[in-house]
C-alpha cells in the first residue's frame, strides 16, 4: 500500500507545492480553495495526510503545465487521434521526453515547464477550429497526481520518467496555448507571441547576415531553412539574391 503522506512530502522536497483532494475524486476538500492552498510546508502536509491518509494529492503547477490527452471523454473525442491528425497536417510535432502520468480514464498527463511570465491557467479543446471537442486540454493551475485514485483507477507515472526532470513545452504547443488563452492580445486581431519561434529566429539570421568570406555558405544555409518552411523557390531567390 502506498504511503500517501510520504509521497506528498516527497513532492515538496523536490520543490513542488501540494494540496488535498477529496477521497476518490479530483475535487478539493470541503472548505478549501483547491490549488490556491497548495503549499511546500511539510507540517501542513503532515496535518492533511497524517489525519486523512485517504485524501488524494493535488499538485500546484507553478511554471509547469500539463498537456492533457483525453481518450475517455464522454463526448467521444479522442485526444490521441486528434494529435495524430495534427501531426499529419504539420500542426504538431513530437512530444519531448518528459514526465508523464497515465490517468484513470486511459489518457495521459504530460508535464512541461513554461515561462512563468505567460501567466497561463487552463483551457479545453486545444486546436479546435469550430468548437468541436478535440480531447486535448492544458492545465496550469493544479492537477491530481500519483498515487491519487478515482473510481476507475489510479494516476500512475510511466516508467523511466521522473517529475524532477521536466522538458520545456514545445513551441508548437505554446503557440496554440497562447492563441486560445490570449485571442485578443495582439494588434489588429493578430496574437502576440512572447516566445521567439523557429521562424522568428530565421528572420533574425537573415537580418544579421554573416561575416565577410562566408557569404556562400550562409546563403546556402538560409535557403535550406526557407525551403523547409514551405517557401516557393522564386520567393527564396527574391529574398536572398
Amino acid at each position: 500500500m502506498v504511503d500517501v503522506l510520504k509521497v506528498a512530502l516527497g513532492y515538496q522536497q523536490h520543490g513542488f507545492s501540494v494540496y488535498p483532494l477529496a477521497p476518490g475524486t479530483r475535487t478539493p476538500i470541503n472548505g478549501s480553495h483547491g490549488y490556491k492552498d497548495a503549499t511546500k510546508d511539510p507540517e501542513q502536509a503532515k496535518k492533511w495526510w497524517g489525519e486523512h491518509p485517504n485524501y488524494n494529492i493535488g499538485l500546484g503547477l507553478d511554471g509547469v503545465l500539463v498537456f492533457d490527452i483525453d481518450m475517455g471523454h464522454k463526448s467521444g473525442a479522442n485526444g490521441n487521434e486528434t494529435l495524430a491528425k495534427l501531426s499529419a497536417e504539420g500542426r504538431a510535432d513530437q512530444i519531448p521526453s518528459t514526465y508523464i502520468e497515465t490517468t484513470p480514464n486511459g489518457g495521459l498527463h504530460i508535464f512541461f515547464t513554461y515561462p512563468k511570465e505567460l501567466k497561463l491557467t487552463s483551457r479545453s479543446d486545444l486546436f479546435s477550429k469550430n468548437g468541436e471537442k478535440t480531447g486535448l486540454d492544458y492545465i496550469a493551475t493544479g492537477v491530481p497526481v500519483f498515487p491519487s485514485i478515482r473510481e476507475n483507477g489510479m494516476y500512475k507515472p510511466l516508467k523511466g520518467h521522473k517529475i524532477t526532470k521536466l522538458a520545456p513545452a514545445p513551441q508548437w504547443l505554446l503557440d496554440e496555448i497562447q492563441r486560445v488563452s490570449h485571442p485578443n492580445s495582439g494588434i489588429g486581431g493578430l496574437t502576440v507571441y512572447r516566445g521567439k519561434r523557429w521562424t522568428g529566429k530565421l528572420l533574425d539570421e537573415m537580418v544579421n547576415g554573416t561575416s565577410t568570406g562566408n557569404r556562400n555558405d550562409f546563403l546556402t544555409k538560409i535557403a535550406g531553412k526557407m525551403f523547409f518552411t514551405g517557401a516557393e523557390p522564386q520567393t527564396v531567390y527574391n529574398l536572398l539574391f
